[in-house]
Protein backbone atom coordinates (compact mmCIF):
# COMPACT_ATOMS: atom_id res chain seq x y z
CA UNK A 1 0.00 0.00 0.00
CA UNK A 2 1.37 3.39 -0.97
CA UNK A 3 1.73 5.95 1.78
CA UNK A 4 1.25 9.68 1.48
CA UNK A 5 2.57 12.45 3.60
CA UNK A 6 0.47 15.29 5.01
CA UNK A 7 0.90 17.72 7.84
CA UNK A 8 -1.32 18.72 10.73
CA UNK A 9 -1.19 21.70 13.07
CA UNK A 10 -1.47 21.47 16.83
CA UNK A 11 -0.23 23.15 19.94
CA UNK A 12 3.24 22.34 21.20
CA UNK A 13 1.73 20.80 24.33
CA UNK A 14 -0.34 18.32 22.31
CA UNK A 15 2.62 17.56 20.03
CA UNK A 16 4.82 16.80 23.03
CA UNK A 17 2.18 14.55 24.59
CA UNK A 18 1.82 12.63 21.32
CA UNK A 19 5.57 12.16 21.09
CA UNK A 20 5.71 10.97 24.69
CA UNK A 21 2.85 8.49 24.26
CA UNK A 22 4.25 7.20 20.97
CA UNK A 23 7.65 6.64 22.59
CA UNK A 24 6.01 4.86 25.55
CA UNK A 25 4.27 2.56 23.07
CA UNK A 26 7.53 1.94 21.21
CA UNK A 27 6.17 3.55 18.03
CA UNK A 28 7.14 6.43 15.82
CA UNK A 29 4.71 9.35 15.77
CA UNK A 30 3.32 8.52 12.31
CA UNK A 31 2.50 4.95 13.27
CA UNK A 32 1.07 6.04 16.62
CA UNK A 33 -1.23 8.63 15.01
CA UNK A 34 -2.28 6.24 12.24
CA UNK A 35 -3.26 3.57 14.78
CA UNK A 36 -5.12 6.13 16.93
CA UNK A 37 -6.97 7.56 13.93
CA UNK A 38 -7.93 4.09 12.69
CA UNK A 39 -9.24 3.13 16.13
CA UNK A 40 -11.34 6.32 16.26
CA UNK A 41 -12.74 5.73 12.77
CA UNK A 42 -13.59 2.10 13.63
CA UNK A 43 -15.45 3.27 16.74
CA UNK A 44 -17.40 5.88 14.77
CA UNK A 45 -18.33 3.27 12.15
CA UNK A 46 -19.65 0.95 14.91
CA UNK A 47 -21.71 3.78 16.42
CA UNK A 48 -23.11 4.70 12.99
CA UNK A 49 -24.15 1.07 12.39
CA UNK A 50 -25.87 0.90 15.77
CA UNK A 51 -27.76 4.17 15.34
CA UNK A 52 -28.57 3.81 11.63
CA UNK A 53 -32.08 2.33 12.19
CA UNK A 54 -32.91 5.14 14.62
CA UNK A 55 -31.65 7.82 12.22
CA UNK A 56 -33.73 6.30 9.43
CA UNK A 57 -36.83 6.23 11.67
CA UNK A 58 -36.25 9.86 12.66
CA UNK A 59 -35.87 10.89 9.01
CA UNK A 60 -39.09 9.06 8.12
CA UNK A 61 -40.94 10.72 11.01
CA UNK A 62 -39.69 14.14 9.93
CA UNK A 63 -40.83 13.44 6.38
CA UNK A 64 -44.26 12.38 7.60
CA UNK A 65 -44.50 15.47 9.79
CA UNK A 66 -43.87 17.62 6.74
CA UNK A 67 -46.71 15.96 4.82
CA UNK A 68 -49.18 16.10 7.66
CA UNK A 69 -49.60 12.31 7.71
CA UNK A 70 -48.60 10.10 10.57
CA UNK A 71 -48.25 6.39 10.94
CA UNK A 72 -51.54 5.17 12.38
CA UNK A 73 -53.72 7.97 10.93
CA UNK A 74 -55.80 5.34 9.19
CA UNK A 75 -56.59 3.55 12.47
CA UNK A 76 -60.15 4.06 13.67
CA UNK A 77 -61.11 3.62 17.33
CA UNK A 78 -63.36 0.69 18.19
CA UNK A 79 -66.99 1.24 19.23
CA UNK A 80 -65.97 0.84 22.87
CA UNK A 81 -63.09 3.32 22.50
CA UNK A 82 -65.41 5.86 20.82
CA UNK A 83 -67.92 5.48 23.66
CA UNK A 84 -65.15 6.03 26.21
CA UNK A 85 -63.91 9.14 24.38
CA UNK A 86 -67.44 10.55 24.14
CA UNK A 87 -68.05 9.82 27.83
CA UNK A 88 -64.89 11.71 28.74
CA UNK A 89 -66.02 14.62 26.57
CA UNK A 90 -69.51 14.47 28.11
CA UNK A 91 -71.27 13.78 24.82
CA UNK A 92 -73.39 10.86 23.71
CA UNK A 93 -71.52 8.42 21.49
CA UNK A 94 -72.33 8.20 17.78
CA UNK A 95 -74.04 4.90 18.46
CA UNK A 96 -76.21 6.39 21.21
CA UNK A 97 -77.05 9.45 19.10
CA UNK A 98 -78.08 7.24 16.17
CA UNK A 99 -80.44 5.14 18.36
Amino acid sequence: MATERFSISMSAEVRDRIREHAADAGLDVSTFLTIAAQAQMDQQDRVRRIFKPFEEARAEAEEQAGTGTWAGDEIEPTREERAEIEAILGRPSRDEAAA
